[in-house]
């Protein structure tokens, strides 16, 4: 991290000089590109068809899905990720 000196400590005009020349260091990075300068102010709520509810993930076939394990198969993880 850069180290700023404080105001009592600072040249004096150290501020206005910053300002009437910026470095590489204060000069902005936005990006001046096509897509970065549309605005994007008005439209942004959400409609109702953004807050429903998609569903539980249920697959389409049941064979996709990994065998059950016993409860002793459990339980014995459940001992092992608990040490």
């Amino acid at each position: 991290m850069p180290v700023h000196p404080s105001e009592e400590e600072a040249p004096s005009g150290i501020f206005d000089q910053i300002a009437k020349n910026p470095s590489s260091a204060t000069e902005s990075t936005a990006s001046d590109h096509a897509l970065h300068q549309d605005d994007h102010s008005g439209g942004g709520k959400a409609t109702p068809q953004d807050l429903q509810s998609k569903g539980p993930a249920i697959p389409k076939n049941m064979n996709d899905m990994p065998p059950k394990a016993s409860k002793e198969e459990l339980k014995a993880r459940a001992e092992e990720l608990n040490k």
